[in-house]
């Protein structure tokens, strides 16, 4: 019993320690996310009709300071800058007063406003059934008469609005038709859906929505195409910024998607997979993104590094390695006061995006009501509105669903592996496990030579104990190592104990066994050394006599002495003689 309690009080000492350590690094973390919101609050707080009018919208998204200033830097409450309307700070204004519950409806009208059909998005309608059938597509009130054959090809087109596509398999959309709506009915059980793409890509998109009908029923297609303009012109970036703001607002953005979609590869440097991930939901989006970053660390692609990893990971709700590492990154490259570079915009937008507090009155407290935040187009339970999260995600009653690693097409790689493609969540990967998708779990060196000396490389400069070596660093960053002389934080003398811990517990377990060879070694420190040297032991004869060696005695147990042997008393001289006398006459 005492040894059952006594490896139990051992074990729960060493989680202590494994605890007690995971602890402070916590609570390391945390003190350096306090320091920023400390450097901000520093440079903003009284300073707010100084900053620039975009430094006063992140300040406000992400600690809710200069409310006032940002308002007044709009044109009469709609639009920002005031001196000219521009479409991506207005969304970010908008978000950011939204933010803290502040009225944002005219601002989101001039948005809506905004809006156009882009021009180089083409369209194609698509019709299939399991037999041949004839199709009757109405327009304008004109019934138009097609035919689709066994091999899913089309006899004939439908226009003015409708003609044959290449290979006979769509009929393309003509331009000054978009706005037209097209019904459907074949004599067989038939589905429609639209295509599209852009011109000068042949890439082919297919519409969410499909929709089905028996013989002789209808389906109805209707084209919507829209982007946000600018300058007379779609504006892409702009567009962005703008379609998720009011899908977090409650409108309908669909009509914004093909525009988004199609013209994403061009407009890379903006990030659009965080945005469109967002907005659909789509899996495809977040990986790719994740893909996207660069040293393992950070985004770095129109803006600064710190603002493009903020984007990045606006969208990300869950913690992938991507993101993990990109938080450790971030820590490691604060400078002295807290901040990143002393940027007030990036400073406040990596706050806001990964680590957002609670402003004012203003409490998120989905997740600790057990719930989860997310973007609306993920939730496949309930969107529960009294409840609030930060930015534009959503709280819902579920968590999202993932599918198997192998479902995804991907592979598990384990804590010693590294995915050489991209990583995504998936419901059957462990603790310290990743779904590899787009490549192989390979054990690899890491990335550079300055990481590989044991250096650190950091995009704004060595810190307090560090010093610039020669070693080189991925994308023009500095190699830092440890300064000469200085010391560094260490815990071997935790590893140490614990391991002191383990062998006391091994010898408790085992304490039967290892008996004999304890005795074994004690005896060889009672016996007397080879060379004749005697023992040590206080002097024991007179003085001027010399000292007797003294010999240990051995004691025996009162059962293994034996009898002492009796022996007859000593004679004397003279009582011998006599008895050899007798013993003469006796014989004669």
């Amino acid at each position: 019993m005492k040894k059952s309690v006594c490896i139990l009080l051992i074990f729960a000492l060493l989680f202590s320690m494994s605890f007690a350590v995971a602890q402070e690094n916590i609570t390391s973390a945390q003190a350096q996310i306090d320091k920023a919101y400390d450097c901000l609050d520093a440079k903003v707080s009284g300073n707010c009709g100084t900053i620039a009018p975009q430094e006063r919208i992140f300040a406000l998204l992400a600690s809710g300071q200069c409310r006032d200033e940002v308002i007044a830097d709009s044109l009469n409450g709609e639009c920002w800058p005031g001196s000219k309307c521009d479409l991506k700070q207005t969304a970010q204004a908008i978000l950011a007063l939204s933010n803290i519950a502040s009225d944002t409806t005219e601002s989101e009208e001039w948005l809506m406003s905004q809006n156009t059909s882009p021009e180089d998005v083409e369209w194609y309608l698509q019709i299939e059934s399991g037999k041949e059938t004839r199709c009757t597509i109405t327009y304008d009130g004109t019934p138009h008469i097609v035919v689709l054959k066994e091999d899913k090809t089309l006899t004939t087109g439908a226009k003015p609005c409708l003609s044959l596509s290449s290979g006979d398999w769509w009929l393309k959309v003509a331009p000054g038709c978009y706005d037209r709506e097209f019904k459907i009915s074949c004599d067989e059980g038939f589905q429609t859906n639209l295509l599209f793409k852009r011109k000068t890509s042949s890439v082919i998109h297919v519409s969410e929505n499909t929709h089905s009908a028996s013989a002789l029923g209808t389906t109805t297609e209707e084209i919507k195409s829209l982007c946000f303009m600018q300058g007379g012109k779609c504006n892409y970036e702009g567009s962005l910024w703008a379609t998720l703001v009011l899908e977090s607002k409650g409108y309908d953005t669909t009509a914004f998607l093909p525009y988004l979609t199609t013209t994403a590869e061009e407009n890379s440097e903006y990030l659009p997979e965080s945005f469109l991930y967002i907005l659909t939901g789509q899996e495809d989006y977040r990986n790719n993104l994740l893909l996207r970053q660069r040293s393992n660390k950070f985004w770095d692609e129109a803006e600064s590094k710190f603002y493009d990893t903020a984007v990045a990971l606006y969208s990300i709700s869950d913690e992938p390695p991507e993101k993990v590492n990109a938080k450790e990154w971030l820590l490691e490259v604060q400078d002295s006061e807290g901040c990143w570079q002393g940027n007030i915009r990036d400073t406040a937008f990596v706050l806001a995006s990964v680590w957002p507090r609670s402003i004012g009155t203003i409490t998120y407290d989905c997740e600790s009501a057990g719930n989860y935040c997310m973007a609306e187009v993920s939730c496949d339970g309930n969107i529960l509105s009294s409840y609030s999260c930060p930015g534009v995600s959503k709280c819902c009653d579920s968590p999202i669903v993932y599918q198997p690693c192998a479902d995804q097409g991907g592979t598990i790689c384990n804590s010693q592996e590294q995915c050489l493609g991209y990583t995504t969540t998936a419901s059957d990967a462990n603790a310290g496990e990743t779904c590899c998708l787009g490549g192989t779990c390979e054990i690899v060196k890491a990335g550079s030579e300055c990481i590989d000396f044991g250096g650190l490389c950091r995009a704004t400069g060595c810190g307090a104990g560090e010093e610039e070596s020669a070693y080189q660093c991925d994308y023009g960053d500095t190699c830092c190592v440890q300064a000469t002389g200085s010391t560094e934080r260490s815990y071997w003398w935790i590893w140490l104990l614990a391991i002191l811990i383990v062998l006391v517990v091994l010898g408790i377990i085992f304490r039967n066994k290892l008996r004999p060879y304890y005795y074994k070694i004690i005896s060889k420190f009672k016996r007397r050394p080879s060379g004749g040297a005697a023992i040590s032991r206080p002097p024991t004869g007179r003085p001027g006599m010399p000292m007797r060696r003294y010999t240990p005695r051995k004691i025996l147990p009162p059962s293994a002495r034996s009898a002492p042997v009796r022996r007859p008393p000593a004679k004397k001289p003279g009582e011998l003689g006599n008895v050899l006398n007798r013993l003469k006459e006796m014989s004669k």
